[in-house]
């Protein structure tokens, strides 16, 4: 896993759920494709075992590829344990689901799909595009940080100026030992 994955994409699951796509060796070259966008994918071929897994994830984006016979089984959990997934569905057969998953907002924004490089192609596009939401958010929080933490100097500094009432035996700014004299009353 690159540095910058393990950074941005340290809060986002990819989930594929598909009976082919799982087995050890079939679709190699496919989930090599796959892989080159995050070295993070959950592949299951249960929807008993990745429903198991989906109820473990906390404060993660998914992001769901189904397959399309899967697809009125798991949505539902999908949408009731984690927050805004993204799913696309892909099948050979779109058009029996295709009145059905207009009803997901997961599925209207991941999309419907019958050819792995479609597919591929609309993921690392939104991967890229939450990569782009992380580098807004983490700049608006070194921002903040950047205050808070000028703040704190500034306070730190009048601290440092400012007159005690008592006398220290050691200054806590440059740990040189005072003589212990009690102030004038």
């Amino acid at each position: 896993m690159g540095t910058v994955e393990k950074i941005v994409g340290s809060d986002l699951v990819l989930l594929w759920l598909d009976d082919h796509i799982c087995k050890e060796n079939n679709c190699t070259d496919l989930k090599n494709e796959f892989e080159s966008n995050t070295t993070s994918i959950h592949l299951f071929h249960d929807v008993d075992r990745c429903r198991r897994f989906v109820r473990t994830i906390r404060n993660k984006k998914l992001y769901c590829i189904i397959q399309g016979k899967y697809a009125k089984d798991i949505i539902p959990d999908l949408i009731q344990y984690t927050t805004s997934p993204v799913v696309y569905i892909f099948c050979l057969h779109m058009y029996p689901l295709s009145e059905w998953a207009q009803d997901y907002e997961c599925v209207r924004e991941g999309g419907m799909f019958d050819h792995e490089k479609d597919l591929l192609g609309k993921l690392t596009n939104d991967l890229a595009d939450y990569a782009d939401s992380k580098v807004q958010e983490y700049r608006i929080k070194r921002a903040a940080c950047d205050e808070w933490a000028q703040q704190l100097t500034n306070n730190a500094k009048r601290l440092r100026t400012d007159q005690c009432t008592l006398t220290f035996n050691t200054n806590p700014f440059d740990n040189q030992e005072r003589s212990g004299e009690q102030p004038d009353e």
